[in-house]
């Protein structure tokens, strides 16, 4: 009688303990279903901001002179705050996320043809892939990409590319709150896949 009454008090605690879970476990998952929004909108931001870093201002958009590597230091560091807003607060991240923006950004202005142009739009989330508190979403995007350049007449035209990106990665960190880019794998340009960049930081 006694042995029963130990297996009986033993099998409810068991039920106790998986119940407690099974409810944890599916308000996690509704947490998480609720978080997507957010999470979304938070590698839109980024998205937007690296579109906007990678074209220099109107003024500096010159065809008939080369954009000095000064000049092109001068406007990353220009654009760094708004960097640090949206990334973790480290300095080896943002580091590393501005020294590649800073490659692309010179990848647009190093031939008679120079960027006018840049914009990403998420055309799919194929996942949301989380990790305690932090998230790394992947995704495929729509790339376009405007240009000017001289034609052989020394006439200004311009020209758009567009390209289809797979396999685009952000990983956000949850900090008070609030969404944070930890680092950023994304294709840059349709003719060179090393435009890809993986940190492979981990926090």
């Amino acid at each position: 009688m006694k042995i029963l009454k130990k297996v009986n008090k033993g099998l409810i605690l068991t039920l106790i303990v998986l119940i407690a879970l099974t409810i944890y476990l599916v308000r996690l998952e509704k947490q998480r279903a609720d978080e997507k929004d957010n999470i979304q909108e938070k590698c839109e931001e980024f998205i937007k901001f690296t579109d906007e870093f990678l074209v220099l201002p109107v003024e500096m958009q010159t065809l008939t002179e080369n954009t000095s590597e000064a000049q092109l230091e001068k406007y990353a560091k220009q654009m760094e705050p708004k960097l640090r807003d949206i990334m973790i607060n480290n300095e080896d991240a943002i580091k590393i996320q501005s020294e590649n923006l800073k490659e692309q950004l010179k990848n647009g202005y190093i031939t008679t043809e120079i960027r006018t142009g840049y914009n990403r739009k998420i055309t799919k989330i194929s996942s949301y892939e989380f990790d305690g508190n932090e998230v790394t979403v992947k995704f495929n995007s729509k790339v376009v990409i405007e240009s000017k350049y001289l034609n052989v007449n020394q006439e200004e035209k311009v020209n758009q590319n567009e390209f289809n990106s797979t396999g685009d990665e952000i990983t956000l960190q949850k900090i008070n709150d609030e969404w944070k880019v930890v680092y950023a794998s994304m294709q840059y340009s349709s003719y060179n896949l090393n435009n890809y960049v993986d940190t492979g930081i981990m926090y």
